[in-house]
Parts: structure tokens; C-alpha cells; sequence
């Protein structure tokens, strides 16, 4: 800890929501600066995050260093070097679960839906499920890199539901700047993947989960599977969702749907109330 800056407990709190990734601005002063008679004040929470960065607690990506194009009229804030050690030396968090990353503003936007994910696969542990193991693209490079392939997922996570069933599925999250042909040869590199990224001796199911932004992108992306005829045989094995319906009280436990549109109410086979 630095010297001459005290660290709370919402800190701490701060910390851990910032240790699965990015987040902005808005959704850290109602998270996490809340009084008994309403939201601290804006002022009071830019002072503090500006004390936080400058101690090398978090790291802050100023909207004013963002192009037009992707500026939102906030900053983003992700976990500095010091609030990774506090939360990995004290053992106040999990180490695996602790994502260290930089701000990047080319892929800024892709990252903070893949963090807005990744929080909600864990959100259901231990209620109906416990995350037995999560890699995400950092970690899943190293284990492609012996396959010599240079398309890599977003994610991979696996599950075990309360009755004892594991699940495990390969996520990609498409912001909508992929092109068509480029989205559908990912999904057949990632069908060739599978193996290899499978942990040794691991017997799961394993399917795939395509996550996008919005309701009409998603639509686009279904039709680019069932329009490639190289794809006809694997649209089985891939699910649809937009970043927004996740989001809600369901998370991983919402609707999924297949590339014909057809809803699939629960992606684990096993009892929800197991």
C-alpha cells in the first residue's frame, strides 16, 4: 500500500468489481458512491478516482483520449499494479479471477463487453452454479500457440451445476466490426480448437456461445451462419445472445437463441433448482 493514502473498504469493493475488468465511469459512481440520502457527489468521486489513479491503484482511459468515435462522454477505469497486489498478496480475491490488463483504446469497446460477460458468468456462483475454471484470450493465446492457429476466442469457461453436471463453452463477442466472412471462418477455426483448448482429462459437453451488441447485429450474424455453406454442418452447435439481455437478473440462465431464431430457454441440461 502507498504511503499517505488510506484504502477503505469501498476501495477494496472497487477493486474487486475493477479485477474482471474495465468499467465506466457512470456505472462505478452509482456502484460504489452511494449515500444515505442519494449518489455522492460527482466532484467527490473524481477526486477520489484521480487519488486512486495517481497512487497506481487503477489506471483511468480519459474520455478526452478517446476518438470521436468511440467517446462516450466518460472516462473508463480499469485495476492498476497496486490494487492487483493488494487484492492477490492480502488473498482478498481469488487469483485467478484477477484479469490484468491494459487500456487499450482500439479495443476498448470489445473488452468492456467481454468484462460486462465475464461478470455475469460469476455473478451465479455459488447460487446455481460454481465456475470451475475460466481462461480468457490472454490465457487461451498460450494454449493455441502450440496449435499454430492465429484466430483465438474471447473466452472459455466451464461450470458445475449443484446436481454435479459440468458444462463448458467456448464464447465469442462481436462488437459489430468483424466482417461476415471473417465471423463465420472464426466459428470453424474455433470447432478445430476445441480439443486443444479442452483441459487434460476433462469429459464436459462443450458448446458455443456468440455474444454481440445489439439485438440487429446479432440477426446478421445468424443469417451469416446459415447462409455459408461451409457452416451447414456446425449450426447446431452454436448460440446467439446480445450483451444487453445477459446483462439482466437471468445472466448465463436467460434464452438463448440458435441461428434460425429458435429459442432454447436454459443452455445446462440440468435442473435450474438442482
Amino acid at each position: 500500500m502507498r504511503k499517505g493514502l488510506h484504502v477503505t473498504d469501498r476501495d477494496i469493493d472497487l477493486f474487486k468489481y475493477l479485477a474482471y475488468g474495465p468499467a465506466f465511469e457512470k456505472d462505478l459512481h452509482s456502484l460504489f458512491f452511494v449515500g444515505k440520502k442519494g449518489l455522492v457527489c460527482r466532484d467527490v468521486f473524481l477526486r477520489r478516482m484521480k487519488r486512486l489513479t495517481r497512487s497506481g491503484f487503477i489506471d483511468c482511459l480519459s474520455s478526452k483520449r478517446m476518438s470521436v468515435k468511440e467517446r462516450w462522454g466518460q472516462s473508463i477505469y480499469a485495476l492498476g499494479e497496486v490494487g492487483v497486489e493488494i487484492l492477490s498478496v492480502d488473498a482478498v480475491m481469488p487469483s485467478e479471477r484477477i484479469r490484468r490488463l491494459r487500456l487499450d483504446m482500439r479495443t476498448i469497446f470489445h473488452e468492456v463487453i467481454v468484462t460486462r460477460l465475464i461478470r455475469r458468468i460469476y455473478d451465479g456462483d455459488p447460487t446455481r452454479y460454481r465456475v470451475v475454471r475460466l481462461y480468457d484470450h490472454q490465457d487461451l493465446a498460450k494454449l493455441v500457440h502450440r496449435a499454430r492457429m492465429k484466430r483465438i476466442p474471447d473466452l472459455r469457461f466451464t461450470v458445475q451445476l449443484r446436481n454435479g453436471s459440468y458444462f463448458s463453452y467456448i464464447v465469442e463477442v462481436d462488437a459489430g466490426t468483424t466482417h461476415m466472412p471473417e465471423f463465420t471462418q472464426k466459428l470453424i477455426v474455433f470447432m478445430q480448437l476445441k480439443k486443444v483448448l479442452a483441459p487434460a482429462g476433462s469429459k464436459e459437453p462443450v458448446g458455443f456461445l456468440v455474444v454481440s451488441h445489439t439485438s440487429d447485429r446479432m440477426a446478421k450474424l445468424q443469417r451469416a451462419v446459415l447462409e455459408n455453406r461451409t457452416m451447414a454442418k456446425l449450426v447446431p452447435y452454436f448460440l446467439f445472445n446480445t450483451i444487453y439481455d445477459i446483462d439482466n437478473s437471468l445472466g448465463l440462465f436467460n434464452p438463448w437463441y440458435r441461428a434460425d431464431g429458435r429459442k432454447i430457454e436454459l443452455i445446462f441440461k440440468g435442473n435450474r433448482r438442482a
